[in-house]
């Protein structure tokens, strides 16, 4: 028995899964989910259940569940946009696939100048559909492991997993792609051409900014407390983007990386009397007016938000950020990746910091501290001259 919630009704539906090891003389994992539509009948010896849907037969194919099912109505609707281009992979003749399949609520996330442009560009909105299709794959749950990485139709980004437990014994299955991490809600049903997994999220779609994104993320609570005092945070929460400017590729230390730190520079910089050290120090990880994706990263020097030079290398499947100046190196986390609706954020394994950092407050003037003291030199000089 699963209990599904709708979130934005309250509503809850219980569903019947019945567990599929072979069919039709293949070794085909999967599921058959039924709703129960009038439960806890008494009867003379038991209890029973009406459902709609057979348990154990799997007849429909990925096509006919979707329009079937009234969580997606929105998702077939998107799909329609595109024509039979993306359509074809779920009919009968399309061969085998595993599709991630947003639910409605999931196209209610995404923030209204998003969905507009959305369905404004049939380009792009290829792409995101594409992203959620595994082809010739039954793709189930048994094989999601932290270290799953699988190819999609999209051809130039993966889709990475998580399996989390928490609390214990309770096994939530994320699926991370385009920047995007959600959650598998229903999962391994199965089609007579592949699996579905439905999904609280579109992948691919930002709906929050990298301030919003920051401040959610659990491995990132270390730089989110650390901007929470820096002027910066204003500059990765534009309320809307309406320049190139406003995007922004943020290299952001996870919690691991600040504890490399050597804890007397790290306290220092917190110590209050170094805040605009640490944002200087942030800024290093900061290229503003490009929104990097993972894929997009090649091996070139980049002039970052404070001025300084910052290479971008490979190493082996990895990328990694060198600092020339103060000879530092950060690896990008594989996985890492989460997109917001002002640019990218990867997440990194070291901080760019050295001791000299600590001055950097002293080394820079503000343009207001200049002005207050060129007025006050020519109050003092005036009087002098007459």
């Amino acid at each position: 028995m699963r209990n599904i919630t709708d979130h934005r009704t309250g509503r809850w539906d219980l569903y019947a899964v019945s567990e599929v090891y072979e069919r039709y003389s293949f070794f085909r994992r999967g599921a058959v989910w039924a709703k129960i539509l009038v439960p806890n009948i008494p009867v003379q010896n038991g209890v029973v259940h009406i459902v709609d849907n057979v348990l154990g037969i799997v007849s429909n194919t990925i096509d006919m569940l979707l329009m079937d099912n009234y969580r997606t109505t929105t998702l077939m609707r998107y799909i329609n946009t595109i024509g039979q281009l993306v359509r074809n992979y779920f009919s009968a003749t399309g061969g085998l696939v595993t599709f991630f399949a947003p639910w409605n609520e999931a196209f209610e996330r995404i923030p209204e100048p998003i969905e507009r442009r959305l369905l404004r560009d049939r380009i792009w909105l290829e792409q995101i559909l594409k992203l959620h299709i595994v082809p010739a794959k039954e793709l189930t749950t048994d094989e999601m492991t932290n270290e799953t990485i699988v190819s999609t139709v999209d051809n130039r980004r993966m889709l990475y997993f998580i399996k989390g437990e928490w609390p214990k014994n309770n096994i939530t299955y994320y699926v991370i792609g385009g920047g995007i991490k959600t959650a598998i809600q229903m999962e391994n049903i199965a089609a007579t051409n592949g699996i579905i997994h439905y999904i609280d999220r579109v992948l691919g779609v930002p709906y929050q900014s990298l301030w919003e994104i920051l401040r959610n993320e659990s491995r990132l609570q270390t730089s989110h407390w650390m901007l929470d005092n820096l002027q910066l945070r204003y500059t990765l929460d534009p309320w809307q983007v309406l320049t190139p400017q406003q995007n922004m590729t943020f290299f952001v230390p996870t919690n691991e990386a600040w504890e490399k730190v050597a804890p007397s520079l790290r306290n220092r910089m917190l110590d209050g009397n170094h805040w605009q050290a640490l944002q200087y120090v942030y800024k290093r990880h900061i290229l503003q007016g490009q929104a990097l994706m993972y894929t997009d990263l090649r091996e070139r020097t980049y002039i970052m938000m404070n001025d300084e030079k910052v290479i971008i290398r490979r190493r082996g499947r990895y990328f990694e950020l060198y600092w020339p100046r103060g000879n530092r190196v950060a690896r990008i986390l594989e996985g890492g990746e989460i997109a917001g609706i002002n640019g990218f954020m990867h997440m990194i394994d070291n901080v760019l910091i050295y001791e000299p950092d600590l001055r950097a407050a002293a080394c820079s003037i503000q343009v207001p501290d200049i002005l207050l003291i060129f007025s006050i030199l020519i109050s003092w000089i005036g009087p002098r001259r007459r």
